[in-house]
């Protein structure tokens, strides 16, 4: 099977491919490794632990209005301009971490990281509606996350080593935001290969998008996904607070993180081809039962069962993420597809992030045993409108890929017969 070249069947050019993947994956990657290592980079500029949560969460808002900003003008400017723009603004915020410091800079830096990651973005992912076909478009979806996290990971792990060699040197927080400054410049790789064309097309109204039924279906199981994930960081720090909590505990929980990060990489491609093969419920189901269960697994808490629970969320980001940068392409009006992408692919994750803000701000901690049951019943429940929403993969196309692989197993049956026969008569003849 294939999960992530490009083939006939994708009705997309390798160089479109290529273009369309590159120009997002490069800043979701430093979009993830920014947040990820934001505490480091702003002990770097000098501030302290207040101004970094303060920084944080004006990073986080920033990011929300400029989607939504984003998405509302892409229609009215020159696609091309406000691309070139986005990503010059993203290298050149991130470069000016190496040269300025202070308080009032780590505010200012928050908005324009903000600014730079949100207002191109919806624009960049709408480009999966506009050069995929529907029968490729989760495959190209799972080469995007693909390419996301695998930059990530390798940026994340550079990173780490950094912080362990340099320790609180400042080489560390220049090795870092070098990582960035390549991770967002990656984008122009893919503004580079095709001079994207958005699609036209009347531009909707927000409300005549809050009223498609299908989007909504399939949007509050990803709403509640990302509710529940960042509820699980107030029990992140319950588990820190545990007189127990002894070295055991701190290495599963950071080996778990590791391999938390790591199973999109793998996972993505399958959720894509999955979302191709048999269409985009699918993937949501199984990802839905599989953080449901690892939910579960945290009423016994353990040095184990937290390492399992987050290899398990792992495997269920990557086969959600995949069908929430998909579906939109399927659902969306043409001229209106960034508000598709911003509702449905961006705004759900940043409620994600802010809520496990709050719980690493506050340092409140809850019982595994209280919220992880409560949680299960929810994301188990949450697939009850997935399972009401129609499938956005035509049945059409669903079933032209069964006919197109029954012809090819029989194609490949008679020619083992062919080949079985061939050998018989050679064995009669001697």
């Amino acid at each position: 099977m294939n999960l992530g070249i490009p083939t006939a069947d994708f009705k997309i050019s390798r160089r479109n491919f290529a273009a369309v993947t590159f120009l997002a994956s490069g800043a979701l990657a430093w979009f993830f490794v920014i947040y990820s290592f934001m505490s480091d980079i702003f002990t770097f500029i000098k501030v302290d632990t207040f101004w970094f949560y303060v920084g944080q969460a004006v990073f986080v808002g920033s990011t929300i209005l400029s989607v939504i900003v984003g998405a509302m003008i892409a229609g009215k400017i020159n696609v091309k301009r406000l691309l070139w723009a986005w990503i010059a603004l993203g290298v050149l915020t991130t470069s000016s971490l190496l040269v300025f410091q202070g308080i009032f800079f780590s505010l200012l830096v928050s908005v324009l990281l903000g600014v730079s990651f949100g207002l191109g973005l919806p624009c960049s992912l709408g480009f999966l509606l506009n050069y995929t076909a529907s029968e490729g478009r989760g495959r190209a979806a799972g080469a995007m996350i693909f390419e996301t996290f695998a930059l990530a990971v390798v940026a994340v792990i550079v990173s780490d080593i950094a912080l362990q060699v340099f320790a609180s040197s400042d080489m560390a927080g220049i090795t870092i935001v070098l990582l960035c400054i390549g991770l967002r410049s990656i984008s122009i790789i893919g503004l580079v290969l095709t001079p994207f064309q958005r699609e036209p097309g009347k531009e909707r109204s927000w409300k005549i998008i809050f009223g498609n039924r299908t989007l909504i279906l399939y949007l509050i199981p990803w709403i509640m996904f990302n509710i529940a994930v960042g509820l699980m960081s107030f029990v992140t720090n319950w588990i820190r607070q545990l007189p127990n909590f002894t070295d055991t505990y701190k290495q599963s929980l950071d080996l778990g993180n590791a391999i938390h990060f790591l199973m999109p990489v793998f996972f993505a491609l399958i959720s894509g081809f999955v979302a191709d093969r048999f269409g985009r419920k699918q993937p949501v189901i199984f990802g839905m039962i599989i953080l449901g269960a690892s939910f579960a697994l945290l009423v016994y808490t353990s040095p184990l069962s937290l390492m399992v629970y987050l290899t398990l969320s792992g495997v269920a980001w990557g086969f959600l993420t995949v069908v929430y940068f998909t579906v939109p392409g399927d659902l969306a009006y043409a001229g209106s597809q960034e508000k598709f992408y911003a509702l449905c692919a961006i705004l759900p994750f940043i409620i994600n992030l802010g809520i496990g803000g709050l719980a690493n701000f506050s340092g409140i901690g809850i019982p595994a045993a209280a919220l992880s049951s409560i949680l299960t019943i929810i994301i188990f429940a949450s697939i009850i409108p997935v399972l009401r929403a129609p499938e956005t993969l035509s049945e059409s196309v669903i079933r032209e890929k069964e006919a197109k692989e029954h012809v090819k197993k029989v194609e490949k049956l008679v020619e083992e017969s062919r080949k079985k026969s061939k050998s018989q008569n050679s064995s009669r003849e001697k």
